[in-house]
């Protein structure tokens, strides 16, 4: 894995990150500051996030005092890297499995008579915060996989759907 650091400040590192994995070429994006590191990638799929914030208490910041990543920063940036590549793993094997959790999801909020838009749903917002938390817990539990950042899983999840239709039958009747 290589990291390139584009800018850094003391309060914020960008850069690009470039690995092979299974013979493929990945390319990402990332941003850090003291408290968040976000990972996007850029090829093979374009958009698949993974974040991670720092634990309330934890005095460790993913930033050195003078710009740089932190040997934390550095090693949760591994962690990222992991998220992405169950999520390639599982989007490139199993689509149909990640499409059919999402449907799950909007079924449960039609229930409960909350109003989604099937692939539109702000990850920020509250019905994006509740979606976000069942879609990480439903993934740790099927899949195996715990990821740093619900809300990541969930913008991935929007991403691919919208990026890369041709993988999933989506059925439009039940959405």
């Amino acid at each position: 894995m290589q990291l390139f650091i584009d800018s850094s400040l003391s309060l914020e590192v960008k850069g690009k990150l470039q690995l092979t994995y299974l013979n493929e070429k990945f390319e990402g994006r990332f941003i850090a500051t003291p408290d968040l590191i976000k990972l996007k990638t850029i090829h093979p799929f374009q958009g698949m996030v993974a974040a991670v914030a720092l634990e309330p208490g934890c005095l460790t910041p993913f930033l050195q005092s003078k710009g740089g990543l932190s040997a934390s920063g550095q090693q949760h940036i591994y962690f990222l890297v992991f998220d992405i590549f169950h999520l390639y793993n599982l989007f490139r094997l199993k689509p149909q499995a990640l499409l059919a959790l999402y449907q799950e999801a909007i079924t449960i909020l039609k229930e409960k008579e909350v109003s989604a838009e099937f692939g539109k749903i702000d990850p920020r917002s509250e019905i994006g915060i509740t979606l976000a938390s069942w879609l990480h817990l439903q993934v740790k539990q099927r899949f195996k996989h715990s990821y740093c950042s619900p809300k990541g899983l969930l913008y991935s999840f929007q991403n691919l759907l919208k990026l890369y239709p041709t993988y999933f039958i989506v059925d439009t009747a039940s959405n």
